[in-house]
């Protein structure tokens, strides 16, 4: 009995490992994995680019730069962005995860995408909801 207790503990841990080399610290093993630990059924987490969008200033009219805004009928908006989703973030990527999971497992999802995040890539985890 005591030998089948040590086996199945080692055929575990060796499942665990090769999990572990076969997922790297590439986007899309990142998801697959965020999302075979912490979301298996619905898999809603997701990663994007941490530099979304280009930032587009609006100037004081002391400082003379024109910017036109254009009206609903010309059909081009100009979005409001929060500083996480603009170029200047510093952040290579974003990780959207629920809130639900954020909230119970926020420690181990940062322990978790630090295992297999590449050296020197810097990341924010953002709930979706």
């Amino acid at each position: 009995m005591p030998l089948d207790t040590i086996y199945y503990k080692w055929y575990n841990w060796r499942i665990d490992n090769i999990y572990k080399l076969e997922h790297t610290g590439q986007i899309c093993y990142l998801r697959v994995s965020l999302n075979d630990k912490f979301d298996p059924i619905e898999r809603r987490i997701y990663i994007t680019d941490g530099l979304e969008y280009d930032t587009f200033y609006i100037y004081t009219e002391a400082e003379d730069r024109t910017i036109w805004v254009h009206t609903e009928s010309e059909n081009k908006p100009i979005y409001l962005r929060t500083e996480a989703e603009t170029a200047d973030t510093g952040l290579d990527f974003l990780v959207y995860v629920p809130v639900e999971i954020y909230k119970k497992q926020k420690d181990a999802l940062t322990a978790h995408i630090e295992f297999y995040r590449v050296a020197g890539k810097r990341y924010k985890i953002i709930t979706n909801e």
